[in-house]
Parts: C-alpha cells; sequence; structure tokens
C-alpha cells in the first residue's frame, strides 16, 4: 500500500466518522437499547425508537442520548480512519487494468478486508462504548434495575481490565468483526459501484452534491440490512450481564447468542432497532462520504 495514500484516508475517513458520529449519537443509543431491550426473555421496555428516546431522557436526562460518546469518537478516530483508509489501497491490491472499471467482487473483498481489519483492532473501544451505553439496563435476579456500574470512559476501561482481564476488551469480537465485514463490504462496495453506474448511465453528469447524498442513501440502506443481525448479537454479547468469574450469564459467544435470540424471540429479533439503526446508518454514511469527497476535492 502507498503510504501518502493510506495516510491521507485515513485521515479523511477519521475526521469524517467523528463529525458523523457525534451528530448521530443519540439514534445510535436508542438503537442500542431497543436491541437489548427483551433479551434473555425478559419483558421489552420499549415500544418503539420514539417511547425508547422518550423514556430515556424523562428517565436519565438528555445527556444520557450522547452516552458512550467519548470512546464512540476514539473508535472512530481509529476504526473509521482504517476502514475507510484501508479500502483504496486493498481495492487496488487485488489488481486494475488501466481504462477498466473495477470489478465488483474486487470491491466487495476490499471493503470486507478493510471493515474486519479495522474493527478488530478497534474492538476494545466498541465494547466500553456498548458497555456505557446500556449501563443500568440489566436486572438483578430480583427482577431489579442493577445500579450504574461505570463513571466514565477511563473507569469502564479500567474496571473490565481490573475485573475481567486485558482480554476481555475483545469480547464480542467476533460479532463485532462479521458486522462490520459485512457493513464495510456494503456500504464501501454499494457506494463504489453505485457512484460509478450512475455516472457510466449520466443519472448525475457531474460529480456533485446530489451524485453523493444519492449514493449515499442506496449504500446506507444496504448497510443497515446487511449489518443489522450482527449489530444486534454485538450488542448483546457484550452488553450482557456478567456473573462473578466475569463471564456471561445469557450467551456464551457470537453462534450462541444467534441461535438463542432466534429460538427464544424469532428470526425478525435480529432485525429488532432496525429502523433506529437505519436511521443512524443512513445518516452517518451520507455525511461521511460527502465530508470526505469534499475534503478529497480541497486537498487532493
Amino acid at each position: 500500500m502507498e503510504n501518502k495514500s493510506v495516510a491521507r484516508g485515513m485521515f479523511y475517513g477519521g475526521f469524517a466518522s467523528c463529525v458523523a458520529e457525534t451528530i448521530t449519537m443519540p439514534v445510535d443509543v436508542v438503537k442500542t437499547r431497543l436491541q437489548m431491550d427483551g433479551g434473555g426473555g425478559a419483558a421489552r421496555m420499549y415500544t418503539g425508537s420514539l417511547d425508547c428516546a422518550a423514556k430515556l431522557t424523562a428517565g436519565e436526562g438528555v445527556g444520557a442520548l450522547f452516552k458512550g460518546l467519548p470512546p464512540a469518537l476514539v473508535r472512530q478516530s481509529t476504526y473509521g480512519s482504517m476502514r475507510y483508509g484501508f479500502y483504496s489501497p486493498l481495492r487496488d491490491m487485488l489488481g486494475i487494468e488501466p481504462g477498466k472499471p473495477v470489478p465488483l467482487w474486487k470491491k466487495i473483498v476490499a471493503g470486507a478486508g478493510s471493515g474486519a481489519i479495522a474493527s478488530a483492532l478497534a474492538n476494545p473501544t466498541d465494547l466500553v462504548k456498548v458497555r456505557m451505553q446500556t449501563d443500568g439496563m440489566n436486572k438483578g435476579p430480583d427482577g431489579k434495575f442493577l445500579p450504574k456500574k461505570y463513571t466514565g470512559m477511563v473507569n469502564c476501561f479500567l474496571t473490565t481490565v481490573r475485573e475481567e482481564g486485558v482480554m476481555a476488551l475483545w469480547k464480542g469480537v467476533g460479532p463485532t468483526v462479521g458486522r462490520a465485514t459485512a457493513l464495510a463490504a456494503a456500504e464501501l462496495a454499494t457506494y463504489d459501484e453505485v457512484k460509478t453506474q450512475f455516472k457510466k448511465n449520466k443519472v448525475f453528469t457531474q460529480d456533485g452534491l446530489p451524485l453523493h447524498v444519492s449514493t449515499s442513501f442506496i449504500a446506507g440502506y444496504v448497510s443497515t440490512v446487511a449489518s443489522s443481525p450482527f449489530d444486534v448479537v454485538k450488542s448483546r454479547v457484550m452488553g450482557q450481564p456478567l456473573d462473578a468469574a466475569g463471564m456471561g450469564t445469557r450467551y456464551s459467544g457470537m453462534l450462541d447468542c444467534f441461535g438463542k435470540v432466534i429460538a427464544t424471540e424469532g428470526p425478525m429479533a435480529l432485525y429488532n432497532g432496525f429502523w433506529a439503526n437505519f436511521g443512524r446508518v443512513v445518516p452517518r454514511v451520507t455525511i461521511v462520504f460527502i465530508v470526505m469527497e469534499q475534503l478529497k476535492a480541497k486537498m487532493g
């Protein structure tokens, strides 16, 4: 990979991802809560996105909608920068012929590879974000809500390491990588391919904002459909209550979680919070690509 190309792509991707993450954080918190809702056969707390947002705000204040923002920004400055920065170099490494379009399969492989590598390395930041977002949501054996466990990002990180060991920071890495692989493959490949086809078929005659917004919307929808099941499992594995030994009390891992969710709640439970997820992914993808395209146009 060319060092300048990777560094430039990482800077553009990281900056754009942090901007998008800040704007869409309330939707992400609602999405995560909805994905956890009903886990382990518990009674559902929310009837939908608006109900969840209203109850969360009423019970914990407006600031609750930005739970997990610090680790989310740390995550996007690492995961986001690597995911977008690695895509073009990985795609080009698969071989491109001058003057000929890049085959779709190469775009999908490059997107999947960049997402998998970035998410595996950045898993600790994702785990801290999920735990902070779901803190105070779990119930004890008596059916009462457990008290909040963490006072902030650093406290959550240190508590996890102290109680569960360093490797606990990679809990849920399986569904995290699965989600990121599906998301990045769908998002990056779809954006690249749809943009190429729109320009080739003259749906848009110039490379500007209408093209970027339209292409981003399609890429965001495809990404949401592809990644939602992994996103639900990731949230549940990372956010589940733990026993005295620091082991999850509901799921032993990704496959166990997939099986139990389908068996106890039905296959569609894997799309819990879909519209909240859609409401986060599409604006995020749109903001990221618009910011990246503007940065490329002005800075090269």
